[in-house]
Parts: C-alpha cells; sequence; structure tokens
C-alpha cells in the first residue's frame, strides 16, 4: 500500500498553512511573495528554535515529492533560500542546522517505503532531484577547500538517480554540470570526486557523461581523468568520432565493447528538448585544438549522416532541425556552410514538401529562422544558395512550393554587394553546368535560375531620389540583366586570351537562348516601370551588344545573329545616333530631355529588335532615322508634321506586340509627343477600334494577313513579357455584364456553328461508316452483318474515313486561326486604349480630342470583348471628368459647331440597341458635349432642346432603345451645373 501523506503538526498555524498553499500556486507572483512571507516567519530576529527549523525543512523536502500544481518550483526556492541562511557544515558551530541533518531529512522525506504507484513513485523520484538541487544551488556544500563525505554522499544520491530512472538521467546530469560550472567555490578537489564517481557508475559514455568529461577537462586541467574511457582521455578526440556522434544520437551499438551492458543507463527517454551536451560539445570544437574533433566533422557524421539520414527515426530528425535552428543563428559564417549537408538540405526540401509530413511544421520554422539570418545577414543567404546548388537543389522552391531562393536574394541584392554578387557568380556556374540526366533536365535548370533573376527583377524597389543608393541598387540589377543578356546572344567559347574558359555543359539550346531572350525581355520591361531614367538599362544592353560584336574584351563570344553588310551598316549608324542622343540627353533642360529620352528608347529598343531577328526592325531603324531628323533637327513645320506622322506610325508597330516592354516603351515615347497627335495619327489609332475582331479585320489592322507578331506562345506567363488579357470574350450571363449586344450575337452564332459542324462531321462519319444513330428510323429493314467486308472494301472505307478526319481536323485549325486573329485584335485594340488614356489625360482641352467620342462609343457597342469595352466606358468617364464647364478651347473658332455636331451623332447612337455599358458611355459622352458647348459660349437651350428631342424620341418610337438613366443624369447634372451657370 502507498504510504499516507502525514498530518501537520497540532501547533502549525493556520496562516503557516495558507503560505505553504501558495507556495504549490501556479501564478509566479503569489509562488514569490509565499516564499517571502514564509521566510519573514522564521527570521533569527523571531528566535526561531532549532526544532520549528527542522519541522519547516521537513514540511517543504515533503512538498518536494507533491505533484500538485507548480509546488515543487515554489517549495525548492524556499528551501534553497533557508539552505543558504541557516545550515552550514557540520565544523561551522554559528549554523541553527547542518548539512548532515539536511541531507538526512532530504533522503527520509523522499524514500518511498511500501508499494507506490507509477506517479507517486515519479513524484518521490522528482521531490529527492530537487531536493538535490536546491542543496546545490544553495553552495553550502562547497565552502571548504576540500570536499567532505557530504559531496560523496549527494553524488551518490544524484547518480542512483541517474542510474534507476532513464528519464531523469538527463536532469541529473544538468544538476551535477550547473554546480560544477557556475560555483565559484568550487575546486579541482570537487570536480576529481564528481569524475570519479561518474566513472564508476558507468555513466561516461553518456550524453550526460560527456558534457560533465568536457567541461571538467577544460575548466579544471588539474583533474586526473580516468584511464580507458576515451582515447587519450577526451572524448573529442577524432579516432572517438563515430562513439561520440553515436553517444550524443542516443543509438546503442552491439559491436562496441566499450558501451556497458546497463541499457537503462546507458540510453535515456526521448525528449522533444535538445539535450544539453549538444551544445556543451559544439561549443568546446569551436575552439578547435589540435588532435581534436572539428565542428564540421562531427556535424557531418552526428547530424548530416546521423539525424538526417535517410534511416533516422522522425525523432531524431527532429532534434535535427532544432539544432540547425539554434546553429545557424550561432554559428560565425565562416563555418555556416557546414550545417548544409546535402542529407541535411535533403531532410528539409522532403518535409517542406507536403502539409502532410509529420515535421513539416519544424521545418517550416527552420526555414523562417534561416530567411530572418539571412535578412540580417546577406552572407547567410550567398552560404545557402551555394549549398543549395552544389547538392542539386536549382529546383529547391518548385519542390517546397516555397519563394525561399527568391526572397533570400532579394534580400542580399538590397542589402550586401558583395553577397549579391557571389549569389549571382553561383547562378551564372549553375547555368554554365547545371547538372540533370539529360539536356532537357539542364534546360529546366537553366530557366529556373532564369526565373530566379527575373524574380529579383520584379521584387526589387529602388530609391526614386536618384541619390547613392539608387545608383548602386541599378548598377546591381545591370548585373543581372548582364547575365541574361550573355546567355541570349551569345554562344560562350574558348579564346586565346582565356583558354581555359568554363564551357557550357550541356550546350545551351536554340530554345533555352530564346527562353533567355524573354526572361532579359521581362527584365527591362521592369526595370523601366521602377527607374526614375527608362533608358538607363535598355541604353547599357545595347551598348553591350555593340561592345562584343567582334568577340573581343576577353569575353570571346560568339554572337548567335550575324548581320550581314547592310543589316551591319544601319546598325553601326543607329548605335552612333544613340550615342549621340544619349550625350545630348545630359546637357539639356527638363522639357528637351523628355523629348530626347523618348528617340534613345526608340532606338535601343529598335537595335535590340534587329539582333533578335526581326526582319521589320531594320527598316524601322531607317524610319527612325527620317523621323529624328524631322523631329528633333527639323527645318520647316512640314517636316515636322511627316516626322510626326512616322513617329506614331513606329509607337503603333510597337504597340502590336504582345512585349510588356514594347507596350512600356509605347507608353514613355506617346507621353512624351502627345502635342504632337495630328488627324492622321488619330485616325490610325481609329482604324484599330474599328476593326473587326475577325480574321479579315487582323488582315486589315496588320501590313501582312501572316503577320504572327502577336502570337503569344509562352509557357510560363509569369516569367514572359507577353502581356495576357483575360475574358476575351465578354460573358453574356445578363445585361449588365455583357460587353455588348454583338457579344451576345456571337457567341450564339458560335454555339450555333460548333453543332453544326459537329452535325455535319457525324453525317459525314456514319456515310462512311454505313451506319445510322439508334435515334433515327430505319426505312429498310437491316441486311445480315455477318459478312465480313473484303480488301478491297476495307481499303475504300480506309481512305474514306481519312477524308473524313482531314476535313475535321482542317476545320478545328481553322477555328483555332479565328480564335487567335480574334485575340490579337482585341490586345491590340486595348494597347491603343491605353495610348488614347495618356492622350486624351494631356491633351483633354485639344479639340482633336472631340474626334474620339463616337468611335470609342461604337467600339463598346461593338466589341465582344468585357474588357475592351470597359477600357472604352472609362475613357469616356475620364474624358467627362477632365473637362469642367470654365475650361475653354482657345484658338477654335468651329468647336460650338462640331461638339453640337458630335452631340447630335450621341443621341442618334444612344437609341440604339445596347448593354447598360453602352447606355451609360452615351450619356456620359453626351454630358461631356454639353460642357464642352456651354463653356466655349453656346447657348444651354441647344442643349436642352437636343435632349427634349431624344426624349420625344423615347416616347413616340418604339424602336427607340435609349435607356432612363440618359435623362436622369442629364437631370442630375443640370441640377449640380445650376451654380456654375448662375454665376
Amino acid at each position: 500500500m502507498s504510504r499516507k501523506r502525514r498530518r501537520e503538526p497540532v501547533n502549525v498555524t493556520t496562516e503557516r498553512v495558507a503560505i505553504y498553499e501558495d507556495l504549490a500556486h501556479e501564478n509566479e507572483e503569489i509562488r514569490l511573495k509565499a516564499a517571502q512571507d514564509l521566510l519573514s516567519s522564521i527570521t533569527p530576529e523571531k528566535n526561531t528554535s532549532k526544532e520549528e527549523l527542522e519541522k519547516v525543512f521537513n514540511r517543504l523536502f515533503r512538498g518536494l515529492c507533491s505533484g500538485r500544481k507548480a509546488a515543487r518550483l515554489g517549495f525548492s526556492v524556499v528551501l534553497t533560500e533557508l539552505i543558504i541562511q541557516y545550515v552550514g557544515s557540520d565544523s561551522v558551530s554559528t549554523s541553527i542546522m547542518s548539512i548532515t541533518i539536511v541531507l538526512k531529512t532530504l533522503e527520509d522525506q523522499t524514500r518511498i517505503s511500501g508499494h507506490v504507484s507509477g506517479q507517486e513513485e515519479r513524484d518521490y523520484y522528482l521531490g529527492r532531484l530537487f531536493g538535490a538541487e536546491a542543496i546545490v544551488k544553495s553552495g553550502v556544500l562547497f565552502s571548504l577547500k576540500s570536499p567532505g563525505s557530504h559531496w560523496d554522499q549527494l553524488l551518490d544520491l544524484i547518480f542512483d538517480l541517474a542510474k534507476k530512472k532513464s528519464w531523469l538521467r538527463k536532469e541529473c546530469g544538468w544538476v551535477l554540470y550547473t554546480a560544477l560550472k557556475s560555483q565559484s567555490t568550487m575546486t579541482a578537489e570537487y570536480a576529481q570526486v564528481a569524475i570519479d564517481k561518474l566513472h564508476s557508475s558507468t555513466l561516461a559514455r553518456t550524453p550526460e557523461g560527456v558534457a560533465l568529461w568536457v567541461l571538467i577537462q577544460s575548466a579544471y586541467p588539474d583533474v586526473q581523468l580516468p584511464k580507458h574511457v576515451w582515447h587519450h582521455g577526451n572524448p573529442l578526440h577524432r579516432k572517438e568520432k563515430a562513439p561520440l556522434a553515436k553517444i550524443l544520437k542516443e543509438t546503442s551499438s552491439k559491436d562496441d565493447p566499450k558501451e556497458p551492458t546497463q541499457k537503462d543507463a546507458e540510453r535515456g527517454t526521448w525528449f522533444h528538448k535538445l539535450h544539453f551536451a549538444w551544445e556543451v560539445v559544439f561549443g568546446a570544437l569551436l575552439k578547435a585544438r589540435s588532435k581534436q574533433l572539428t565542428f564540421a566533422e562531427l556535424w557531418t557524421e552526428a547530424i548530416d549522416n546521423g539525424l538526417f539520414s535517410s534511416t533516422a527515426s522522425e525523432e531524431k530528425k527532429y532534434w535535427g532541425f532544432l539544432l540547425f535552428q539554434k546553429y545557424v543563428y550561432e554559428l560565425p559564417t565562416t563555418k555556416l556552410s557546414t550545417i548544409f549537408g546535402s542529407n541535411t538540405i535533403r531532410c528539409l526540401a522532403n518535409q517542406l514538401a507536403s502539409s502532410e509530413r509529420y515535421l513539416h511544421r519544424v521545418a517550416k520554422k527552420s526555414l523562417k529562422v534561416l530567411n530572418t539570418q539571412a535578412e540580417e545577414d546577406p552572407q547567410v543567404a550567398s552560404i545557402f544558395i551555394s549549398a543549395l546548388f552544389n547538392h542539386g537543389y536549382i529546383n529547391f522552391d518548385s519542390l517546397t512550393k516555397t519563394k525561399t531562393i527568391e526572397n533570400v536574394f532579394g534580400q542580399a541584392s538590397q542589402s550586401d554587394g558583395m553577397a549579391y554578387r557571389q549569389i549571382l557568380h553561383k547562378f551564372e556556374d549553375a547555368i554554365l553546368a547545371p547538372g540533370g540526366e539529360d539536356e532537357k533536365s539542364a534546360a529546366m535548370y537553366r530557366q529556373l535560375v532564369a526565373d530566379y533573376l527575373v524574380s529579383a527583377v520584379k521584387s526589387e524597389t529602388a530609391p526614386s531620389d536618384g541619390g547613392p543608393d539608387y545608383s548602386e541598387q541599378r548598377d546591381q540589377m545591370y548585373l543581372i540583366t548582364e547575365v541574361l543578356l550573355r546567355y541570349a546572344y551569345f554562344r560562350i567559347k574558348p579564346g586565346p586570351d582565356d583558354p581555359n574558359r568554363r564551357l557550357p555543359d550541356p550546350q545551351i539550346s536554340s530554345a533555352t537562348h530564346e527562353m533567355f531572350k524573354t526572361r532579359l525581355m521581362s527584365s527591362l520591361s521592369r526595370l523601366m516601370l521602377n527607374s526614375t531614367d527608362p533608358t538607363w538599362h535598355p541604353y547599357q544592353v545595347v551598348m553591350y551588344l555593340g561592345g562584343h560584336e567582334s568577340g573581343q574584351n576577353g569575353l570571346v563570344p560568339l554572337m548567335i545573329l550575324e548581320p550581314g553588310r547592310g543589316v551591319g551598316k544601319i546598325l553601326r549608324k543607329a548605335q552612333k545616333t544613340l550615342v549621340k542622343i544619349d550625350d545630348e540627353v545630359r546637357k539639356v533642360d527638363e522639357a528637351r530631355k523628355g523629348q530626347l529620352r523618348a528617340f534613345k528608347l526608340l532606338y535601343t529598343m529598335s537595335i535590340l529588335q534587329v539582333y533578335n531577328g526581326d526582319a521589320d526592325a531594320v527598316s524601322m531603324l531607317e524610319e527612325l532615322q527620317t523621323c529624328y531628323t524631322d523631329l528633333v533637327k527639323y527645318k520647316s513645320e512640314e517636316s515636322k508634321a511627316e516626322g510626326s506622322e512616322i513617329l506614331f506610325e513606329i509607337i503603333l508597330s510597337f504597340v502590336s506586340k504582345p512585349s510588356l516592354l514594347f507596350k512600356r516603351l509605347a507608353h514613355q515615347v506617346f507621353s512624351a509627343y502627345t502635342s504632337l497627335l495630328n488627324t492622321a495619327g488619330l485616325q490610325s489609332m481609329i482604324m484599330v477600334l474599328e476593326a473587326k475582331e475577325t480574321i479579315s479585320g487582323q488582315q486589315d489592322v496588320f501590313e501582312r494577313a501572316d503577320d504572327q507578331a502577336m502570337d503569344s506562345e509562352q509557357s510560363d506567363e509569369d516569367m514572359s513579357d507577353v502581356e495576357v488579357v483575360e475574358a476575351v470574350n465578354g460573358d453574356a450571363g445578363s445585361d449588365d455584364d455583357a460587353a455588348s449586344s454583338g457579344s451576345r450575337s456571337n457567341q450564339s452564332e458560335d454555339g450555333d456553328g460548333k453543332d453544326a459542324e459537329l452535325a455535319e462531321f457525324n453525317a459525314k462519319l456514319a456515310q462512311a461508316l454505313g451506319t445510322r444513330r439508334l435515334d433515327q428510323d430505319l426505312a429498310i429493314e437491316e441486311e445480315s452483318s455477318d459478312e465480313d467486308m473484303d480488301d478491297d472494301q476495307m481499303a475504300a472505307l480506309d481512305a474514306q474515313l481519312e477524308t473524313v478526319f482531314k476535313e475535321r481536323k482542317k476545320a478545328t485549325t481553322n477555328k483555332n486561326e479565328r480564335k487567335d486573329a480574334k485575340e490579337t485584335v482585341v490586345i491590340f485594340k486595348s494597347r491603343v486604349l491605353e495610348l488614347l488614356e495618356i492622350y486624351v489625360k494631356q491633351q483633354f482641352l485639344n479639340p482633336l480630342a472631340l474626334e474620339l467620342i463616337l468611335p470609342l462609343l461604337t467600339l463598346v457597342r461593338t466589341t465582344t470583348s468585357k474588357p475592351v469595352s470597359e477600357k472604352a466606358c472609362n475613357l469616356i468617364r475620364e474624358y467627362s471628368k477632365l473637362y469642367k464647364l470654365k475650361d475653354q478651347i482657345p484658338g477654335e473658332p468651329a468647336i460650338l459647331e462640331r461638339a453640337s455636331s458630335v452631340m447630335d451623332d450621341i443621341h442618334l447612337a444612344v437609341l440604339l440597341e445596347g448593354s447598360n455599358a453602352y447606355g451609360n458611355a452615351c450619356s456620359q459622352a453626351s454630358l461631356l458635349a454639353a460642357k464642352i458647348i456651354i463653356a466655349n459660349g453656346g447657348k444651354p437651350a441647344v442643349v436642352v432642346q437636343r435632349y427634349a428631342a431624344t426624349q420625344e424620341r423615347f416616347l413616340t418610337d418604339p424602336t427607340c432603345h435609349v435607356r432612363t438613366s440618359f435623362f436622369s443624369e442629364w437631370l442630375n447634372w443640370c441640377a449640380s451645373a445650376r451654380k456654375n451657370l448662375g454665376s
């Protein structure tokens, strides 16, 4: 039976009972207050007797055996303080109690008698350990120069606990370790007794034993270490690498004769927290000495090939992740590469790959720790990425579904130029030797590297003040474009200046070269958007290409493009003009600088297109030279007008391409020259808006019917420079969401067309096979099907089937061509609308802008693309919002007549059937025309009469489709404009 709890003595006050109760409270403040109350109640000033003090000690030691709440924590604090104040060695006469009595009380109050349950046994063992720890912390045992029997007695008690219960071994070792390390009065004699007891208890070759041994060996050099335990008495000796690793991993080995046979004493219970021995051992190894293990050697043996091995348990791998997190923070960068072993990275990648993995959360935390450290120290980013690439984990981000490489590279680019360049050099090494089993794998890895580079560019937020930080980040971004440039336009080969130059292995394929071109264009597009000078990066790229055409400067490349003599002459002339423009930009004022930068952009992009193999780019360079002469060095207004027409045609040619880079280029150039847009240039844009969204419309818009400039077949849209317009076809689910009535009719026709095509195909197939559908009645009786077809009949049937399927394939191809043509025209229209938005914002007082209203309304009504319809509506709304009643259009006497004519056309257009969006656009356009008429001296009565006529038509003509909101918005505008008109 279990031992019953002793009753409190009769003379114990209720106040003392309450104090003991509060000592076990879970709240730390309450526990500390209770400890203070108890200590203050038994001070020498209150003449506390020895008997009363013994009763308090009995109660405190007994309370350590209680598993109630936080009893052990509270009771041990008071016990430590009481021992310090009232207990001394047996030779100290001034002490109220001796250490002998305290040790005897500890043993008596924590001794197990009779049969107890497992939980009660656990409580008594823990109570004894906490009591021993309180005695050690008090430092009473170490007040003498030489240890007495009490130190032996306490060591026997602690080692006996460690051997009895393996789950207590770690805590027992920690109590002794802290005593030997923190007690300032501890002498070598005490350490000698401890190491001898450790050896005699057969615990020397345990994690706790290793930690104590290493501590004593370093802190107490005069101690005589036991022999025949470790090589040269040192567990950190190189010859002890494998055994030490097994001990720290708490893995037994039947093949090791030096391991004791007491398994319960040898192997501890698994804890989720790291054993303190790891820190002790690795801390000692960081102070490497001769013939001693290095940190790297033990980490590779115990962690990378041990805890992270493929056969290790999940519990051991968990320890490995905890150690990884610890030393990512603590290791100096000179040793940090040690912890990124192949098994470590493999395990990290595997656990991050799926949230279903057992160690996913701790692996995720490890990655978070790594990212945090990389942010604080960019060298960590460089070391980590180098380790990933060295071990073949270029695709780490795709394997783990994270953006680790992107993030750490981006952090390095923003804070440390050296680390940034190291990572960039590693990326280039991966391009040259990506690994992989075949060329397909190598191409995939090279694309991953290119994507990492582009992601770094896209994540860059460069300062906009043009200061030193901006220049530094700009130069860093150029290093990325230089890498992409090198492998997009050059083939590397050894040259006379560098015969040992590293070559790509395997060779870079043509498809990969094209991929690098695409990534380069995407990078330039982003850099133009974020840069205070959008011409800087494209200009540097063109200068790089021109400077390495002959394969000099030590690079020894072979140009992918080898232009002919005529092309080369045009290129050289264009590059000279470009250099002159660059020089002029630095000398002129800001107003002039914008126009010169526009031509600088045009020249750089046109030259780049020549290197891309665009046949039209050469003729574009010639046109650009004429345009530059007419606009920048013009001698007459006539030449200036001709030059502006050429310029806007060139802009439209760039807009027609699917590249975002060319789109942003067009925006930059168009913004600088909107004031030069004339009727011919505007009409060119309107023709695009009026084009049918069909193959014939595509042929009308583009100069050549077979132009494939808008064909985008990129596999990965995120890294591609191709813009994708979503929802080409408007959703006809409701009238509100429909782009136009035309879209609904087109979709209906498409559906009917599909059914008709399928029915025609089924009919031809049935005719060829001689079969009928099951739902058709047979006019004649079926003939017997038992007879087989002869060879001639089979051959004829094969020929018929082949003809049927060829026709079907041809029909499908035609259908895809129609779809592609539609997308091409829609994207082109969208780009033109963006240019017109720029024009309206800058030139809304230009009378030429009024010519846009009717084409925009027609576009809203007829387009099948909802995004295009929305852009056109927004453009009309923006125009109307910008133009105020107080704005007059100067120097245009005919503006009233033209505005009235436009208003009449708007009121005719609103009568046509259309969507809600079309009706709202007509209303906004009509209000805009009204403001122009009134602001330029027209009478409000003219506008009122026009609305009245339309309202009369609405009442009397059933075919009129004008919406009531058209009139309500007019009345609302009249109410708001009344004040301005009255004043």
